[in-house]
């Protein structure tokens, strides 16, 4: 029988720089942003926040599309969108800025999951990690085509840290 050598087992070393974060403003993608920013103080990491505005309404929170339909045509609903995501991508800055860790944001219009994916795989990014919540605001999507941390799972060539 052959002697196994410690060389045998070794890991190759990779070195986490950027962690992406998905922030829609649910208890879930906070606990992301938490524990990113646990992860980020061991290995000096920076945290990118990311936060999608729906084009579709398919992408529309559960409690958006129970309201009348109304709210959802009306003029200036999109800057309403923008002006949530700015104050979710804020909060998450003061929350990186108090422990002290690197953090920069973007805010984009398209589909969740896809975007988040593009974002991820743009090498101009270099994204090493993504760390998401496993379930977000309630897209109505989930119903028919499932979740959005499911689709980034699944389509993602970049490791993806799922929290409850």
């Amino acid at each position: 029988m052959k002697k196994s050598t410690s060389k045998d087992y070794r890991i190759a070393k990779s070195k986490i720089r950027n962690i992406l974060v998905p922030l829609d403003g649910s208890r879930n993608s906070i606990r992301a942003l938490n524990a990113a920013i646990n992860l980020s103080k061991f290995t000096k990491s920076k945290i990118i926040g990311l936060h999608v505005l729906p084009t579709d309404v398919s992408s529309l929170s559960i409690i958006e599309l129970m309201k009348p339909l109304s709210s959802i045509q009306s003029i200036g609903y999109e800057e309403k969108l923008q002006k949530t995501g700015e104050k979710i991508v804020n909060s998450a800055k003061i929350r990186c800025n108090l422990n002290k860790i690197r953090f920069s944001s973007k805010i984009l219009k398209g589909n969740p999951g896809y975007d988040t994916v593009k974002y991820a795989h743009n090498k101009k990014n270099s994204v090493d990690l993504i760390i998401m919540g496993s379930r977000g605001e309630g897209h109505a999507e989930e119903i028919l085509l499932g979740s959005v941390s499911y689709h980034v799972v699944h389509k993602s060539k970049t490791p993806v840290m799922i929290v409850k």
